[in-house]
């Protein structure tokens, strides 16, 4: 699948007044015009790809087509969840576990609802489902492929997968498609998110100071986080934090009791959710007195994202993005990389497509659609004169593909080498 191509066959596409089949459910996650548009497209992309059914089992997909919205998700493994999505959705089928029964039918809109007691009656369920719809051989599709998963039991899947006449299809790429570009109401909930997450950098970068732990840092950021819009849920606060030279490698590393001292670069990288949409930003301190190239460093970080952002709108590739920040620091006389990946997309999930990059396949190398919201985020990483790391220097920023160009969502929190005390 080509995703232009396939971004282009759905665009326009509203769903105004198609016939779901629903039941009004008691707490819906948006209302029901936003499922119909949502499923709508669902159905032109499985036409398009000479698909009848859809098997989705991961909380992303699952929500965004359906609705249901538990905290049973964070349990999955224990109680997996299957939509059964047809082509036509008064077909379609959410099959849950009893223990949740309540939550499912009361969130979701799906008309056909079934519930087991033990998860080995799926595949039975699922072929049952599968039958009715008369699904033909190649025609039914599975999440197969990097970045989405069967969030099933490896025996569930055989038993489910195994007992189609064909191999089975991958649904990956039509759920990338599908949830690319943001609907109003779901920029809404990104911007909450993002919102509080400036929030609670702000509140961190005005606290921080040499002495305090990553730890103490990162209560401070995550606690006005909660109170600026994150919301509790089945997605996490993250906020990884790492200073000092022995913990520039571990750049993912959560927060540690290390004290943050002078001379440290300081590196938060993180968000959390608003209503399951997600945000991710990422700003660097400099702690005291810097090495002179540590400060250069920073600025052409900095200057780097900006460039990004400023090339950003509707019709450039995400390969030209991740050009465009290269060329940038080796005009400012830089030899390092800005990574294999610069940026990705998100949205209900952290890392999303389309991903920032320079793409093998032209299939993936996507032009951007206004409505795509991106994490724009070149990294250098240069050596220290003695070994090691010198840093980590990279500064995120999330914004909104617009019809002339983009929003930088997370423009209110400078994003610039920040100094402690100063």
């Amino acid at each position: 699948m080509n995703f232009d191509d396939a971004l282009a066959s759905i665009d326009g596409i509203d769903g105004a007044g198609s016939d779901l089949g629903e039941r009004t459910p008691v707490w819906p996650d948006f209302p029901i015009e936003e499922y119909r548009r949502r499923y709508a497209r669902l159905s032109a992309l499985m036409d398009a790809q000479g698909l009848d059914v859809l098997v989705l089992t991961q909380e992303e997909a699952v929500r965004y087509l359906s609705g249901y919205n538990s905290v049973v998700w964070a349990v999955g493994r224990w109680l997996p969840t299957v939509l059964v999505a047809a082509r036509d959705p008064r077909q379609a089928v959410l099959i849950a576990a009893q223990f949740d029964a309540g939550c499912a039918a009361g969130t979701a809109w799906v008309a056909q609802f079934d519930t087991y007691h033990d998860a080995d009656e799926l595949p039975a369920k699922v072929a049952g489902h599968l039958a009715a719809i008369g699904a033909g051989p190649r025609r039914a599709a599975f999440e197969l492929s990097q970045g989405i998963f069967m969030a099933l039991p490896q025996q569930i899947v055989t038993a489910i997968t195994g007992s189609l006449a064909a191999p089975p299809r991958d649904a990956s790429r039509i759920i990338s498609a599908l949830r690319m570009v943001k609907s109003p109401l779901e920029i809404d909930r990104v911007r909450r998110s993002v919102g509080a997450a400036v929030a609670g950098y702000r509140a961190g970068l005005e606290a921080v100071k040499a002495g305090m732990t990553e730890k103490e840092l990162v209560a401070i950021i995550s606690s006005t986080m909660y109170r600026s819009g994150t919301t509790a849920g089945t997605k996490p606060l993250f906020v990884n934090c790492v200073s000092g030279r022995t913990r520039y490698p571990l750049v993912d590393s959560p927060a540690s009791d290390n004290v943050i001292a002078e001379g440290d670069i300081v590196f938060v990288d993180g968000g959390g959710a608003s209503d399951g949409y997600v945000s991710d930003i990422l700003r660097l301190i400099g702690v005291g007195r810097l090495r002179a190239e540590d400060q250069r460093y920073a600025e052409v970080a900095a200057d780097a994202t900006r460039s990004m952002v400023d090339a950003v709108r509707p019709g450039v590739r995400v390969s030209q993005l991740i050009t465009t920040a290269a060329e940038y620091v080796a005009a400012a006389g830089l030899t390092e990389q800005v990574g294999e990946i610069a940026g990705h997309g998100i949205g209900l999930e952290l890392w999303e497509r389309p991903l920032i990059k320079v793409h093998d396949d032209p299939d993936d190398d996507v032009a951007l659609r206004p409505g795509m919201v991106l994490c724009l985020e070149p990294i250098l990483a240069p050596a220290h004169p003695d070994g090691g790391l010198a840093g980590i220097f990279v500064f995120e920023q999330q914004v909104l593909v617009t019809a002339d160009g983009c929003e930088v969502l997370s423009g209110e929190l400078p994003a610039d080498l920040w100094r402690a005390g100063g």
